[in-house]
């Protein structure tokens, strides 16, 4: 299978897999879905005692396979699958998200391979050889936006195998922005600026009707704790300077802003203080989701629930 079915084709066509997981430095969260509606049957969270999981683009990513594999048991258990396929989202640290202008898009599969590893290049000179990726391009003829995700084979095949070994079938690899797109796209707003919070890495992913204009990574300290506020202070600082760049150098206006963090319950401060410094409509990200999950448990599994959307 090439590493374009395994990451999120074309961010739009979502492959429909028996169960969502996400891998993610402090816990393993999954929810198991019907087929036939795309209903979610069930969903878990399971918190790490010790991280097994240290996110990068070159190197190892796996740091205690057992302990990530015994999570894996246990949540398989937990949504009572035995067996089936899977759709994997892994770390953003664990990707390169490229969002670039071009005048004219190749038509043919080989140009276009060509022509995006030559774009590539202008900004990541040093390709590994065993990086592979995925792209998407905005409608039309002409100038056009085109995002790529490209991973390293290694790191995808270390996640891949251990759920091989526990008895499924990775059919897609993907990250969780890209995922959460799909809950905030029906808002209404033309241009907004998604801001997803896991562990200690802030994404932001401006989208631009009808694609995405900006794809930034950006650490900001973990959640809770002495840091809290220097870490929300940094989130709002990092939202106002990519409004500022996306108005300055991408002609974009920003209309809406949505927000989520894994950590739930930093979410009314962060709104609070980015509501004082930005005057834009802000809300943290929602859905319907079971009667019986907490919205501790809705925060988590937020990009589970958007690949399956």
């Amino acid at each position: 299978m090439t590493i374009g079915k395994r990451l999120q084709s074309h961010f739009t066509e979502r492959l429909l897999a028996d169960a969502v997981f996400q891998i993610a430095p402090g816990y393993l969260s999954g929810i198991r879905v019907a087929r036939a509606d795309r209903s979610v049957k069930g969903g878990f969270v399971l918190p790490f005692r010790e991280r097994p999981v240290a996110p990068s683009f070159d190197r190892p990513n796996v740091t205690d396979p057992a302990a990530l594999e015994a999570a894996i048991a246990q949540g398989m258990k937990n949504l009572r699958l035995s067996s089936g396929t899977a759709a994997l989202l892994i770390p953003e640290p664990s990707v390169r998200v490229f969002v670039f202008a071009v005048d004219n898009f190749p038509a043919s599969g080989k140009e276009r391979d060509a022509f995006i590893r030559w774009r590539i290049a202008k900004q990541m000179p040093l390709i590994p050889e065993d990086a592979r990726y995925d792209y998407a391009a905005t409608p039309g003829r002409g100038a056009r936006k085109v995002i790529v995700t490209m991973a390293r084979q290694v790191v995808v095949w270390e996640y891949e195998a251990l759920f091989e070994k526990a008895g499924l079938k990775p059919v897609l690899v993907g990250v969780p922005s890209l995922a959460l797109v799909n809950l905030v796209r029906g808002d209404g707003a033309r241009n907004a600026l998604v801001l997803n919070l896991d562990d200690e890495i802030l994404t932001l992913l401006s989208l631009a009707d009808p694609g995405w204009s900006l794809y930034r990574q950006k650490g900001v300290g973990p959640a809770g704790g002495t840091g809290a506020e220097e870490r929300a202070d940094t989130i709002v600082r990092e939202a106002e300077n990519t409004i500022r760049y996306l108005e300055d150098k991408e002609r974009t206006r920003t209309e809406r802003l949505w927000i989520r963090s894994a950590a739930a319950a930093e979410v009314p401060e962060i709104v609070r203080r980015l509501g004082e410094r930005i005057r834009l409509p802000i809300e943290a990200l929602d859905y319907e989701a079971p009667r019986e999950w907490t919205e501790a448990h809705k925060a988590v599994l937020a990009p589970l629930i958007g690949q399956v959307q």
